[in-house]
C-alpha cells in the first residue's frame, strides 16, 4: 500500500504548479527551489507517477499532474477549512489572487476594495489587469473576471451581472459638431474605434436595417485610452456602463440614443478552479462582487 503524500507536500506541488516553476514557488515561501524540487520528486516517488516535465525554461503538468492538482487543492481547501473550525476563526484569511480585465479593476474594484478590506482583512488580495483570456494556472490566479459569451470550460463560472452598453460622447465635442436629433445624424460625427474587439464599434439602432457608419477618429487598442479620447472630445465611442457611470453623472459625458441602441448587455463571469464550499477567502469575494456589479 502506497504511503499518503503528506499536506505539506501537497501545498508545495500546488504552489509550484501556480507560481509556474520552482524558482518563484520557492521566492514566495521562502524555500530553496532545490527542496521544492525534492518534494515533488518525493510525491512522484510515492504515487509512482510523473507530475510535471521539466525543461530548462518552464514546467508543464503532465495528465496525472492534473489530476492530483485537482485532488490536492481539494484536500487543502478542506484541511483549511478545518483549521478555520478548530480556531473558532469566523474570518476568511489568506491570499487570493484576481485577474481582471484593466476597465473592471480601474471603475469597479479600485474605488470599492476598501469595503472588501474592511469587511475582510485578513484576505491578502493580489490583483492583475488582463484583457485577454486568461488561463487561471498559468496566470496564477484564483479567480478570473469576464466579460461577454465563454468557450465551454471545465472551470466553475458563477455569473456575477450584467453591463448595458452605453453610446456617449463629450458635451464640448457635440456643442461643436451639432447635437444629432436621431441615430442617422450620427453619421456626420466622427467615432473613436476600439482596436479590438472590432463589434463594440458596430452601432446599430431601432428601427434602422443597417449599423450606421460614421469617420473614424482614431483607433486606440485599450478601452481605458478610448475613455480618455472621448473625454478629450475627440468623438463617441460605446463603452460598457460600468466603465462611463461617473462620467455620465458629473456630465463629463452625454448619452446618445440609449433607448434605441441596439446592443445585448454583457454578461459579467467569474472563472475559478476552486469550489468556493472549501474556500472561504473565494466564496466571500465572489458574494461581495455580486453585490457590487
Amino acid at each position: 500500500m502506497h504511503e499518503l503524500p503528506q499536506t505539506r507536500d501537497l501545498a508545495a506541488f500546488v504552489a509550484v504548479v501556480q507560481d509556474g516553476g520552482f524558482a518563484e514557488a520557492g521566492r514566495r515561501l521562502g524555500v530553496a527551489p532545490s527542496t521544492l524540487s525534492r518534494t515533488v520528486t518525493r510525491l512522484e516517488g510515492q504515487l509512482g507517477v510523473a507530475l510535471l516535465r521539466r525543461t530548462t525554461r518552464l514546467i508543464e503538468m503532465t495528465p496525472e499532474g492534473r489530476d492530483l492538482l485537482e485532488a490536492a487543492r481539494d484536500i487543502l481547501e478542506r484541511t483549511e477549512a478545518l483549521a478555520e473550525l478548530a480556531s473558532n476563526s469566523r474570518s476568511p484569511q489568506g491570499p487570493l489572487r484576481v485577474n481582471a480585465p484593466v476597465p473592471f479593476v480601474l471603475h469597479v474594484l479600485a474605488p470599492r476594495l476598501e469595503q472588501f478590506r474592511r469587511a475582510y482583512p485578513q484576505v491578502d488580495l493580489t490583483l492583475e489587469m488582463t484583457d485577454t483570456p486568461v488561463d487561471l494556472i498559468g496566470a496564477h490566479a484564483d479567480v478570473a473576471i469576464r466579460f461577454g459569451p465563454l468557450p465551454d470550460s471545465a472551470m466553475l463560472q458563477r455569473r456575477l451581472g450584467r453591463a448595458p452598453w452605453r453610446l456617449v460622447a463629450a458635451p464640448a465635442y457635440l456643442d461643436r459638431m451639432g447635437w444629432p436629433k436621431a441615430p442617422t445624424d450620427l453619421a456626420r460625427l466622427d467615432q473613436v474605434r476600439f482596436q479590438s474587439p472590432d463589434h463594440i464599434n458596430t452601432l446599430r439602432f431601432r428601427g434602422l436595417p443597417e449599423p450606421v457608419i460614421l469617420r473614424t477618429a482614431v483607433t486606440a487598442g485599450n478601452g481605458e485610452a478610448v475613455r480618455q479620447l472621448v473625454l478629450g472630445g475627440m468623438g463617441v465611442a460605446r463603452f460598457s456602463q460600468f466603465m462611463v457611470a461617473e462620467d455620465l453623472e458629473a456630465g463629463r459625458l452625454v448619452p446618445l440614443f440609449t433607448d434605441d441602441l441596439l446592443a445585448d448587455p454583457l454578461d459579467v463571469t467569474a472563472l475559478y478552479l476552486t469550489r468556493c464550499s472549501g474556500l472561504r477567502r473565494l466564496a466571500v469575494f465572489l458574494d461581495w462582487l455580486e453585490g457590487i456589479v
